[in-house]
């Protein structure tokens, strides 16, 4: 009885040992190979708008993301942020338009595994801590957490599935149509695209970033509360992006026009490459 006792005992001794090293080994700058199941477009669709978050790798140490909110033609909140591996550890790091005077926020790993990522602030207001949990090859739980107003904890919990990049780039082109902020519009665009419109007489036309911006400016001028609506949007195997979308406006005259609308996006080096529009006209 006593052996078995004194194996047992030394079983969970070296057990806690082997922990312990597994442990001190995540939390070195190694371990943010373990986070690559992050990289990507992550999309959280909610009751008031669309939640984005994307993460690239730009070196072995350090991997960059950023994160904006689309909800109806409201401003998007930017987050820039940035994962990065030190001697002694990985920190996140977040920073907030409007929150912190935009100084970034540095939260230190508390625990990493493949599928599992926790940082904490426990000097920073809120949230503290920060998760992601990825519960799927395409699904992850985003949480934030810490003390509320009252000193009751508050949890905030985000769903997200993973998106194609070149969808979320789209939709965030038509929700910088629907705000009219072609300044917006043509930085997804790249130096020079070709623009195919009936419009044009469906040539494909060359065009700058000057010469979209002043089209679309001119589109505006003639029907001032234009907006388009989006009722399909899917990729092609080939990396298009295929929207079908119903556009509605006043024009000057005061005669209202609803039209609808196929548009057809190439992009490369995530910017538009290539326009082209197709519909009837009226």
């Amino acid at each position: 009885m006593k052996s078995i006792l004194l194996i047992t005992l030394l079983f969970f001794a070296s057990s806690s040992r082997i922990l312990c090293v597994e442990s001190t080994k995540m939390q070195d700058s190694s371990a943010i190979g373990s986070l690559e199941w992050l990289l990507g477009t992550w999309e959280n669709e909610t009751s008031s708008g669309l939640i984005y978050e994307k993460w690239t790798q730009i070196s072995p140490s350090e991997y960059q993301g950023k994160s904006y909110a689309i909800k109806g033609v409201d401003t998007i909140i930017f987050e820039t942020l940035r994962i990065v591996a030190k001697d002694k550890g990985i920190l996140y790091i977040p920073a907030v338009r409007d929150q912190n005077k935009g100084n970034p926020v540095v939260f230190e790993s508390s625990y990493i595994s493949p599928g599992k990522f926790i940082v904490e602030a426990p000097e920073h207001d809120f949230p503290q801590v920060i998760s992601y949990t990825q519960i799927a090859p395409d699904r992850l739980v985003a949480e934030i957490s810490g003390p509320s107003k009252d000193g009751q904890w508050k949890y905030q919990t985000f769903a997200m599935k993973r998106s194609s990049a070149n969808i979320a780039l789209i939709k965030l082109l038509f929700h910088y149509f629907n705000q009219h902020n072609w300044e917006e519009v043509v930085k997804l665009y790249a130096e020079f695209a070709e623009i195919k419109d009936p419009a044009t007489g469906m040539k494909s036309v060359l065009q700058t970033r000057d010469a979209i911006l002043e089209n679309y400016m001119k589109l505006n001028k003639n029907t001032p509360d234009i907006a388009d609506e989006i009722e399909n949007i899917y990729e092609s195997d080939k990396g298009q992006v295929i929207v079908e979308y119903l556009s509605t406006g006043t024009l000057t005259d005061g005669s209202v026009w609803t039209l609808p609308i196929v548009s057809i996006f190439s992009i490369e080096n995530n910017m538009i490459k290539k326009d082209f529009t197709y519909y009837d006209k009226p």
